[in-house]
């Protein structure tokens, strides 16, 4: 008699899991895919230069402030001379260990937004 009750409490509960699974979204029949709205620009989205310029952050400091003398800091440094060493190590004219890799991923105007956003950061 409990091996019935059990049974039947096991059917019973396949059964609700099964009902239930039908209506969960893995489960539904495949729709036409929606586009996702873009999201708007909002106000703290920071200038690609500033975004490309994070990348630099691992080796150069945080805004390209740099606290030790392993790598050149970048904060302030003038726009003209970021875009030349940017194209050299790109170029392979300017000898390096890792930089000519880096530059390598940047295009002409990316190195250009970067070189004016660490031109405006003010060096501690």
């Amino acid at each position: 008699m409990r091996l019935r009750h059990l049974t039947l409490a096991l059917i019973g509960l396949v059964f609700a899991i099964g009902l239930l699974g039908a209506n969960a979204p893995i489960f539904a029949a495949p729709t036409t895919p929606q586009a996702a709205a873009p999201l708007p620009p909002g106000p703290k989205a920071p200038p690609a230069g500033a975004a490309m310029a994070q990348t630099c952050a691992g080796c150069h400091g945080t805004d390209g402030r740099l606290h030790a003398a392993a790598f050149m800091p970048l904060a302030g440094m003038p726009k003209a001379q970021f875009v030349q060493a940017m194209r050299d190590f790109r170029d392979g004219k300017r000898p390096s260990t890792l930089m000519g890799h880096v530059a390598q991923g940047f295009s002409n105007g990316e190195i250009d937004a970067m070189a004016s956003y660490f031109a405006a950061v003010k060096p501690e």
